[in-house]
């Protein structure tokens, strides 16, 4: 029996510096996902199997894989070639033999939708920048590239992405096949700034797609959720490296009703983070500037920092204190290290006591809502940057689209006699429903409730696919955390969050146009009514049956799919 190595996804890097431990570390105020160690990185190493067509074909290994939040794991087979030959007669003799082979990336996504016990390829050996175009601003790279290298060998062009999803662990072409997506209520999700695309598909082999020769078949691919094939290449339409001003500050919930359709239509880039159980909502702002980077105004002390913290520190000194000998040793807390913790770490530590408890849950909240009144500053960096931010540690996640009119004319709420706070559009609305939700079930649901914004993507499968690229889509994402080990106590927070997502449903339910995933957060029910009841909801609004025409035609013998794709999107054996 072969030995299995576990693998952080978002931590693997086949490389020759492979030998950093594998670890999740602050950096610059945000998580990074850290390689593998040399040991694990050989693990996934591949060795020749056959030779085909005078190309050899890599032989998979079986490896443990767990993704970024730690919440979906697997044991399988991962293949990784090493040039696009390999690829290619990797793809061809699966397809032969009927060997599945699953697209996977960095494993970013928190619903594990790239994983296939039964075998699945990965192109972080494939990473590299091909060509710059300088005058179009247009670039190849390999679909392998995470977006953090490719913001690195983008710089000495003065080039990068329009925008930025949260993290950028993500491998591109993981990126784009997921429908990834920053804010910004003038700009596409980042599908859209494919330009063209080769992918190499069971059926048809290498296939070029490309905005100019064949538009609708690219519209159709780019967000593909890896069922089409693997993603080999990808060019991108770049802007012009850019510092951007942030600004974050907190309104209540009325301030935010009542100047939203104004922020929205000022500020390039806008996030809302709304705490429940408090009248507060962090807003950041992000805009172009010419200013160089650093902190606008006095950079931030130590002494300064201290007093922002010091309601979490000041709760979590008193929840460690009246906790016992036995529990603080069970939930790893230590009063001396409360001083040198972090935003996030404080959050972590408090909600191991109880996250499931709404009065605890809630006094965290208000405590969090405080640390924000007191961190009101600007700072300005390069967009890459500026664009990312603390995720905080191992969690639950669910977030949904919907669209809400033009930056023009936002579209209007359903009217309801009993919400909380006068809104005058859908957004805002619904966020403000869903509060009130929450509040009146004494739901335990911890900060933040997040809250972008983006103009219509081209891509069919998109959440924010629209025939009108002036709609403008918002994306609302809910969060639960799990800030412990224990089984029993992940699966009591798993069992409530469910709660939390057929809750983000049903309110959603109530506007005419739903509220419809993201793809790497998508969770299918596992009971039957569930599970058709899911199926019907994504058949309202996305081309099923252009996407499983398309399945068929390119993955004849469907090796490139997986539980979720084929549960979300069935198709009969006999139609392959």
């Amino acid at each position: 029996m072969r030995a299995t190595k576990t693998i952080l996804m978002g931590a693997m890097r086949r490389t020759a510096a492979a030998a950093a431990c594998i670890a999740r570390v602050p950096l610059n105020g945000h998580r990074r996902l850290l390689v593998a160690s040399a040991s694990a990185a050989a693990a996934v190493g591949m060795a020749v199997a056959v030779a085909e067509r005078g190309v050899c074909v890599t032989e998979g290994r079986e490896v443990k894989i767990a993704n970024w939040s730690n919440t979906h794991n697997i044991t399988g087979t991962l293949y990784q070639p090493s040039s696009m030959k390999e690829l290619e007669a990797l793809v061809r003799h699966c397809h032969e033999k009927e060997i599945k082979l699953r697209p996977v990336g960095a494993g970013i996504s928190p619903n594990g939708i790239a994983f296939s016990e039964a075998g699945m390829v990965n192109l972080s050996n494939l990473n590299q920048l091909i060509s710059v175009d300088e005058a179009t601003g247009r670039v190849r790279v390999q679909a392998g590239m995470r977006v953090s290298e490719l913001v690195d060998a983008l710089r000495p062009y003065g080039l990068t992405l329009p925008n930025y999803a949260s993290v950028k662990e993500q491998e591109v072409g993981g990126l784009i096949q997921a429908g990834a997506h920053g804010t910004g209520a003038t700009i596409p999700p980042l599908d859209n700034a494919v330009t063209a695309m080769r992918i190499v598909t069971p059926g048809r082999g290498s296939v070029e797609v490309t905005r100019e020769t064949t538009p609708h078949l690219l519209d159709a691919l780019t967000v593909g959720l890896g069922a089409f094939g693997v993603v080999a290449e990808v060019t991108l339409q770049c802007v012009r490296a850019h510092n951007l001003e942030e600004h974050t500050f907190t309104a209540s919930r009325a301030e935010v009703a009542r100047n939203h359709g104004r922020w929205l239509r000022d500020n390039k880039h806008i996030r809302y983070m709304w705490i429940p159980y408090t009248d507060t909502v962090v807003v950041v702002t992000n805009n172009p500037t010419s200013k160089p980077k650093g902190v606008v105004g006095e950079a931030v002390s130590e002494t300064e920092e201290a007093r922002r913290l010091r309601p979490l520190r000041s709760l979590l000194v008193d929840r460690i204190s009246k906790a016992t000998t036995e529990a603080q040793e069970r939930l790893g807390l230590d009063i001396e290290l409360v001083d040198s913790l972090n935003f996030a770490e404080c959050r972590d530590w408090l909600l191991k006591f109880d996250a499931l408890d709404t009065d605890h849950v809630r006094r965290v909240n208000r405590a969090e809502a405080r640390f924000w009144e007191n961190s009101e500053g600007w700072a300005v960096g390069d967009s890459s940057e500026m664009l990312q931010f603390e995720c905080g540690g191992e969690q639950l996640v669910l977030e949904v689209a919907f669209p809400t009119g033009t930056l023009d004319n936002l579209k209007s709420p359903v009217p309801r006699e009993d919400r909380s706070i006068p809104a005058s559009s859908q957004d805002v609305a619904f966020v403000v429903d869903l509060l009130d939700e929450i509040e009146s079930r004494k739901f335990p649901a911890p900060a933040p409730i997040e809250q972008r914004w983006t103009r219509a993507s081209p891509s069919r499968m998109s959440p924010a696919a629209s025939a009108s690229m002036d709609d403008v889509f918002s994306w609302v994402g809910v969060i639960m955390y799990l800030p412990v080990k224990d089984p029993e106590v992940r699966k009591g927070i798993t069992d409530k969050f469910d709660e939390y997502s057929k809750l983000v449903r049903e309110v959603g339910g109530r506007m005419s146009s739903d509220v419809y995933p993201h793809w790497g957060k998508i969770e299918i029910s596992k009971s039957p009514a569930g599970r058709r009841a899911d199926q019907e909801w994504l058949a309202r609004r996305y081309p099923v049956k252009l996407f499983n025409a398309l399945r068929r035609e390119l993955d004849p013998k469907n090796i490139c799919s997986n539980e979720l794709i084929d549960q979300a999107f069935p198709i009969k054996p006999s139609d392959f």
